[in-house]
């Protein structure tokens, strides 16, 4: 088949174009560096952990140690499956907020306005709990539901957060995020809503498109400053596809900018120090790197349930049952069952932390194995994280893992917002409905009270909660590598299309406003090309 677009990456924002451009009429071709999503720990939404360091599903990328995590490699999973990272993530559904898009329109990003892109996230959904209609879509490919067993542990937070001053928030996706409420999920029934089993499903048997799994992207094709297609690796063998029209880059934030880079596209200087050939000098490839970094307050409790207990024999039993019978219990859970969105101060237009609760205790700063004793996490993490890092490619070699290196808590700003945040993680802790379970804090502890002792503490323990963004970032500015449109500044037939390009993080998760971006970018491109 002869493709009019060639798109790199099936994840959250490359299968929903995929599917958007063949309802269009188009003809695709879709490149993933993974195989196919037959995993059945893919779809069963508490089985994410073995996932998470999957030799074949994950790409298994580590950040340089740098001083914001104290010289600690954080490990950096990313999919490497049809699905992308929507096929081993936490599936929480969060668009952020308003101001967040708002300020992208002030930045000069025409047509990204809350309302600009509002209409692309009802069109991504269909909430199976009505919500209001303004803001809530009925018919789109993303199933989102409220969790089907809540604990009540996690009722307990809710009701702590209100305690401590915490409006509740029926839909922070609706009218009204900031509060406290309960989390919403992308799922398919009892299973998980990956984009690949949402979007990509609905076309999966339409003759114009062509998936193409197990294919590594080499470099990008070039006929003067025009993207012509794509070199690949399958199977051992060098490949190349060719596109009609246009060649999109939905890597992630990760992958995008490593594609350009090794291609030629990216800051002349690097690139000839690694003995890459310059096509475009494009200074703003890979830089920009935004991530969420939090901090985790975890105490013991008593006289309550929590996934500690149900991840182990033999509570764990029951909940197979209720899972293969019912479609409910832990095996439904993703990772956080409820959160609040807040500001670390008086004077802010909109929240800047997000406190997401969890009803367990891992015993490292990732997702991985339980503690033994029954416990809760609340994650404290300045949303609007200012510290920026940059990806860049190590050598010409397309096949070698990109060199990350994140900058944590690099912003004195986002020090005191993460300090702040653990201040009112605190307080939420001492209100009645957890403070009457609650044994007491064992991480941090309750002798770390200082600004720089909890700095340190999240240096030395803290984590990515997995929201890279900005490494393509839109924009008109020098720094900016794809304008309005998605497309790469100075070249053609070549755009971005995933959460690289957002310019600053988002008050929240990021897998819903990747999916946007998709949505939105598709709609570009036909648009476009109707008008060429």
């Amino acid at each position: 088949m002869e493709a009019d677009y060639i798109i790199v990456g099936a994840g959250s924002a490359g299968c929903t174009v995929a599917c958007r451009l063949i309802e269009g009429g188009a003809r695709v071709a879709l490149l993933e560096a993974g195989p196919k999503d037959s995993d059945i720990r893919i779809h069963v939404p508490a089985a994410l952990r073995p996932l998470l360091h999957h030799p074949i599903l994950n790409w298994n990328y580590s950040a340089e140690p740098v001083e914001g995590s104290a010289g600690r490699r954080i490990y950096l999973p990313r999919g490497k499956v049809l699905g992308g990272s929507s096929s081993i993530n936490g599936m929480l559904y969060v668009r952020g907020n308003p101001a967040d898009y708002d300020g992208w329109a002030q930045m000069g990003c025409r047509g990204w306005s809350y309302d600009d892109i509002l209409p692309y996230f009802k069109k991504s959904e269909t909430y199976k709990h009505g919500g209001d209609p303004e803001f809530r879509g009925g018919d789109g490919p993303l199933k989102v539901e409220d969790y089907r067993t809540i604990l009540p542990m996690t009722h307990r937070f809710v009701r702590a957060a209100q305690e401590a001053g915490f409006p509740l928030t029926p839909d922070y996706n609706g009218g009204q995020q900031e509060g406290v409420g309960y989390s919403q999920m992308t799922r398919r029934g009892r299973f998980r809503g990956s984009t690949a089993q949402t979007y990509l499903r609905a076309v999966k048997n339409n003759p114009n498109l062509e998936v193409i799994t197990g294919a590594m992207a080499g470099r990008l094709l070039f006929e003067g400053k025009k993207c012509v297609g794509v070199t690949y690796r399958q199977d051992g063998q060098e490949k190349e596809i060719r596109a009609a029209k246009e060649v999109i880059l939905s890597g992630g934030t990760y992958n995008s900018p490593h594609l350009l880079q090794i291609s030629g596209v990216g800051p002349a200087a690097r690139l000839k120090k690694i003995g890459v050939e310059v096509r475009h000098d494009l200074s703003g490839v890979g830089s920009n790197l935004a991530d969420h970094f939090g901090a985790k307050v975890k105490h013991q409790v008593r006289d309550e349930i929590t996934l500690n207990q149900l991840s182990r024999f033999p509570r764990f039993i029951p909940e197979v049952f209720k899972y293969a019978l019912f479609g409910n219990g832990a095996l439904t859970f993703g990772v956080t069952s409820a959160m609040v969105f807040c500001r670390s101060r008086e004077g802010l237009s909109s929240p800047d932390l997000q406190l997401s609760f969890t009803p367990a205790t891992p015993k490292d700063e990732g997702q991985g194995a339980l503690e033994k004793e029954p416990g809760v996490t609340i994650t404290a993490l300045p949303v609007r994280a200012e510290s920026r890092g940059e990806v860049m490619a190590g050598s010409a070699d397309p096949y070698e893992a990109p060199i990350i290196r994140p900058s944590y808590l690099s912003d004195e700003n986002d020090v005191t917002v993460l300090c702040e945040g653990v201040k009112i993680v605190r307080r939420i802790f001492e209100a009645p409905s957890l403070k009457e379970v609650s044994l007491g804090e064992f991480a941090p502890g309750a002798a770390l009270q200082s600004r720089e002792e909890i700095q340190q503490f999240t240096r030395e323990n803290g984590g990515t909660i997995h929201h890279p963004v900005g490494t393509c970032k839109m924009g008109e500015d020098s720094a900016a590598v794809v304008d309005s449109r998605l497309r790469v500044h100075g070249m053609q037939g070549l755009r971005v299309i995933d959460a690289s390009i957002m310019p600053t993080l988002t008050t929240g998760n990021t897998n819903a406003p990747a999916i946007m971006i998709g949505e939105k970018g598709a709609a570009m491109i036909l648009e476009d090309n109707q008008n060429a």
